[in-house]
């Protein structure tokens, strides 16, 4: 009995491995259709999760957040990868190291205000600050638009703290 399951197991784990090569071979096209513009979508990337876990009848809501995050992380580090700036959090930069994994070269800064400097000076793909509901949606820095892009993680975590991701308006 026990071995029969464990073949079963491992049958399904063959399937997953084929889904997520598939899933890559997908993902290598997109880079391809994009020509290297704009990789990183994070409210794309916030609806799929939601999605994902709505539909997900018997997976814990964290363990599906954390097997996507891990997926869409390795296909940004494929794509280039990015650089973020956080705010004078360390639970920010945390959650955001969980959020980018490879994907990011992340520097922690000493202020809201410096992080999102850095996308318009530094070119930085994004910011990150703790969420907070002082934030604005918006925020204008050297007469450019920086927006509220997306909030993660999408599920309560005891783990990490609730962000706010800035990107700049193109």
């Amino acid at each position: 009995m026990l071995k029969k399951l464990r073949e079963e197991i491992d049958n399904i784990d063959r399937k997953i491995l084929e889904l997520i090569g598939n899933r890559s071979d997908l993902a290598k096209k997109i880079v391809n259709a994009k020509n290297g513009d704009d990789i990183f979508k994070p409210k794309r990337e916030e609806e799929l999760v939601k999605r994902l876990i709505s539909i997900s009848s018997n997976s814990n809501p964290q363990f599906v957040e954390n097997i996507w995050r891990i997926l869409i992380s390795e296909n940004l580090f494929l794509q280039g990868g990015l650089k973020i700036s956080v705010g004078s959090s360390n639970g920010a930069y945390n959650t955001a190291q969980w959020h980018f994994g490879r994907a990011a070269q992340i520097t922690l800064l000493n202020s809201n205000e410096e992080a999102f400097k850095k996308i318009i000076s530094d070119n930085y793909d994004a910011a990150v600050v703790p969420l907070d509901k002082n934030l604005k949606e918006t925020y204008t820095v050297d007469d450019r638009t920086i927006r509220k892009v997306a909030t993660t993680p999408v599920t309560a975590r005891s783990d990490l703290v609730k962000i706010a991701i800035y990107k700049k308006d193109i």
